[in-house]
C-alpha cells in the first residue's frame, strides 16, 4: 500500500482526474478523532456547491459527520468503478465544505474486491480509532497513480502544460481522498465534490505523471530551527516539466537541486527562499517546456533540502510536517507513471 499520509497532502499540488460516478447518497461519516464510522444516513445541510460545469463529471464523498473542534479526518472512498478503456483526463475542479484541506482522486487497480461507495480512514496516527488500532495500519485500501485534486481553498492546483494531460488505464478505478481540519470552536460536518472533464485517448496527446522525493524520517526539535536534506541517485532518466518543494507552516525555506554524475556540477530545479503558509496551498513552480525539459540523468543525485522554525514546546515529525520535492514528469501511455524516491532510495514506479 502506498504511504497515504504522503499522499493526501501531495494532493494540493496538482490538479487534473477522471470520472463516471455520483456519490451523494451515502452513509454519514463520524469525523471525531477517537470515532469510528456509523452507518446512518445524513448529508450535510450547509454545503450547496454550485453545479458542475458542462462537459465536467461530478464525484461526491460521503459526508463526514461532527468533525469536532481540533478534529483531524482523513477517508478514502472509491467512487468510480474500473474503467474499459483508456481516458485521457483533462482537467479538474473542486469545492469542499468550510474545514476542506483537500479534496484529490487517485487511480486504483480493480482486482473484484473494490466496491464503489466504500469509504475507510486512510491517514495516520493523528485519526486513531475506537479500538486503539490507527488508519496507518489499514492494509485494505488499493491507492495507485495520482491522478489530480483541488484544495480546500478552492484551487486546482498547477496547469499541465499545453497537449500533456494524465492518463486513467483501462481496468482502473476512481478513488477519492478527501482531509478535513477543524480550526473553528465548534462540531462541523466535511463535504466535498469534485469535478472532472476527461478526454477519448489522443495519440497526439503527452502524458505526465508525478515524481516526488521525500523525507519522512523528520524530527523538528521544540523551540528551535532545524534542517533536513533527502538524497537520491536516480536510475533512469526523468524529463522534468515542473518542479516545486512542499513544506507545512513551520517551514522557513528549501530547494531541490541536482548534482550531476559526470563532475559534480550542482543545479536549482527550484528553490523557495522564504517559505509562507499559503505556499503549502498555492504551490509555486519552476517550468520547462515540453520541447526542452529539465533532465535528470542516470547517476545523477536529486537533493531536496528543508528548513523549519519549530516555535512550539513539541517535536513536531511527518506528517505534521514534511519535506517533500513534488514535480510531474513526461511517461509514456503505455506506462503513465513516474519514479519516486523515498527516503533516499529510488522507486522505479510509484505514482
Amino acid at each position: 500500500m502506498r504511504n497515504v499520509h504522503l499522499l493526501g497532502t501531495l494532493a494540493l499540488l496538482s490538479l487534473p482526474a477522471c470520472g463516471g460516478g455520483d456519490g451523494t447518497s451515502t452513509p454519514s461519516m463520524q469525523g471525531k478523532t477517537t470515532k469510528t464510522p456509523d452507518d446512518t444516513v445524513a448529508q450535510s445541510t450547509t454545503f450547496n456547491p454550485p453545479a458542475a460545469a458542462d462537459g465536467y463529471t461530478r464525484f461526491s464523498s460521503k459526508t463526514v459527520k461532527d468533525v469536532l473542534p481540533g478534529g483531524d479526518a482523513t477517508y478514502c472512498q472509491y467512487v468510480m468503478a474500473p474503467t474499459d478503456h483508456d481516458i485521457d483526463v483533462m482537467d479538474v475542479t473542486g469545492v469542499q465544505s468550510e474545514i476542506g484541506h483537500h479534496a484529490i482522486a487517485f487511480a486504483y487497480t480493480g482486482d473484484g474486491t473494490q466496491e464503489v461507495g466504500t469509504i475507510l480512514p486512510c491517514m495516520g496516527t493523528e485519526f486513531s480509532m475506537a479500538d486503539g488500532t490507527t488508519s496507518a495500519s489499514n492494509e485494505s485500501l488499493s491507492i495507485g497513480g495520482f491522478l489530480g485534486a483541488a484544495g480546500g481553498n478552492g484551487q486546482s492546483g498547477v496547469k499541465l502544460p499545453d497537449g500533456v494531460v494524465f492518463r486513467l488505464r483501462k481496468g482502473d478505478g476512481i478513488m477519492m481522498n478527501v482531509h478535513y481540519l477543524n480550526t473553528s470552536d465548534h462540531p462541523i460536518d466535511g463535504d466535498s465534490v469534485i469535478d472532472v472533464k476527461f478526454a477519448e485517448v489522443d495519440p497526439d496527446r503527452l502524458i505526465a505523471a508525478m515524481f516526488v522525493n521525500v523525507n519522512l524520517n523528520l524530527n523538528l526539535a521544540p523551540n528551535a530551527a532545524s534542517t533536513a536534506s533527502v538524497d537520491c541517485v536516480a536510475q533512469s532518466d526523468i524529463n522534468m516539466l515542473m518542479m516545486t518543494n512542499h513544506m507545512h507552516d513551520y517551514g522557513s525555506s528549501a530547494t531541490s537541486e541536482v548534482i550531476r554524475a559526470d563532475g559534480g556540477d550542482t543545479e536549482m530545479m527550484h528553490a523557495d527562499p522564504s517559505w509562507t503558509f499559503d505556499m503549502q496551498f498555492n504551490a509555486i513552480y519552476s517550468k520547462w517546456s515540453v520541447a526542452e525539459p529539465f533532465v535528470v540523468h542516470t547517476g545523477d543525485t536529486i537533493r531536496t533540502t528543508c528548513n523549519w522554525t519549530n516555535k512550539t514546546p513539541d517535536t513536531v515529525t511527518f506528517p505534521r510536517e514534511m519535506c517533500v520535492g513534488v514535480g510531474f514528469v513526461l511517461t509514456t501511455g503505455q506506462n503513465p507513471h513516474a519514479p519516486a524516491c523515498i527516503n533516499g532510495a529510488y522507486v522505479a514506479q510509484y505514482f
